[in-house]
């Protein structure tokens, strides 16, 4: 994770695997608005071993004092200050270089940088979640209290505590070294189960997660209730004769209600149900969503279950 930090305003920014600076906002990752700064004036790049510079401009580049070649690739080291125009809104001193990687960059920095994992990164933490980064059918989804969406690069991701910046390295083997395969609708279904078993008085639910003929008892959690209530309504749905596709849908709002609780406590609940079961799941098995979200409604996602127990009728 390469970053420079500006001599001027000390905002510090990190690289692509290969990033533009210049004036052109539409082929550069970081535009510079001084006028003797050109359209594309400098590019940084990893080159798999490490980081390089190349001038293109008119006016030259400069690492440490002394201009670039036009046209040919150096080596940065770190510390060094790269200066593309006379003012010190154009130079920049090489804080890090370290090798690119998807993460999440504080553009605060109060912080480190935020390396990813495929499966899962709840933030602001595992203990109060608002959000959740995930890569899943080859993208990087970023879900909230409002639902779920496609991340691209550049893209801020927000909390009540911080503001990251989503940064995407795609074009490194990062993806293909982590791979998770899109599987065939139906295979996940036979590979993992849900069984509840809830208290008479509703008070207590456990849940055991039942995958390749094994079964594995994830205890009894608060958010197992939010799972069984949501179980629940696309088991209706299914006794009603609902299309598959639409059962099981329901308002935030409404669950919340139905659970006693504001809809952020839901969201947190749903964050943790699902980083229980994925860390308790066996990383080869496909991974359907625990928990379907569009425009302020949710559902249980497709995985067979059973319910045993309860005060209501199953």
């Amino acid at each position: 994770m390469a970053i420079f930090r500006n001599k001027l305003d000390e905002r510090a920014i990190m690289l692509r695997p290969v990033h533009a600076f210049g004036r052109r906002a539409s082929a550069c990752q970081t535009v510079l608005k001084a006028a003797d700064v050109s359209q594309v004036h400098a590019m940084v790049r990893w080159n798999r071993h490490t980081w390089e510079i190349v001038d293109q401009s008119r006016n030259g580049t400069t690492v440490n004092g002394e201009r670039l070649p036009s046209g040919r690739w150096t080596a940065l080291p770190v510390g060094a200050e790269v200066r593309m125009g006379v003012g010190d809104e154009t130079a920049w001193t090489v804080v890090d270089l370290a090798p690119p990687v998807t993460c999440l960059f504080p553009v605060d920095g109060g912080v480190a940088p935020l390396a990813l994992g495929l499966r899962e990164n709840l933030l602001p933490d595992e203990h109060q979640p608002e959000v959740n980064v995930y890569f899943q059918d080859g993208r990087w989804m970023l879900e909230h209290i409002d639902g779920i969406e496609p991340l691209s690069d550049g893209a801020m991701v927000r909390t009540a505590v911080r503001t990251w910046e989503f940064v995407l390295c795609d074009d490194l083997a990062f993806t293909s070294e982590n791979p998770i395969t899109p599987s065939a609708p139906d295979s996940a279904s036979a590979d993992v189960a849900l069984h509840f078993n809830v208290s008479q008085n509703e008070e207590h639910t456990s849940l055991s997660l039942v995958a390749e003929g094994k079964s594995v008892s994830l205890g009894e959690r608060i958010h197992h209730y939010t799972l069984v209530t949501l179980a629940r309504v696309r088991q209706k749905d299914a006794q009603r004769g609902i299309a598959p596709q639409s059962q099981g849908w329901i308002g935030l709002d409404e669950l919340s209600r139905m659970l006693g609780v504001e809809p952020s406590y839901v969201n947190i609940q749903i964050f943790r149900a699902k980083h229980q079961i994925l860390n308790a799941l066996p990383p080869h098995l496909a991974e359907p969503p625990l928990v379907e979200r569009r425009r302020g409604t949710v559902r249980l996602g497709n995985y067979p279950f059973e319910i045993q127990g309860g005060a209501q009728p199953v």
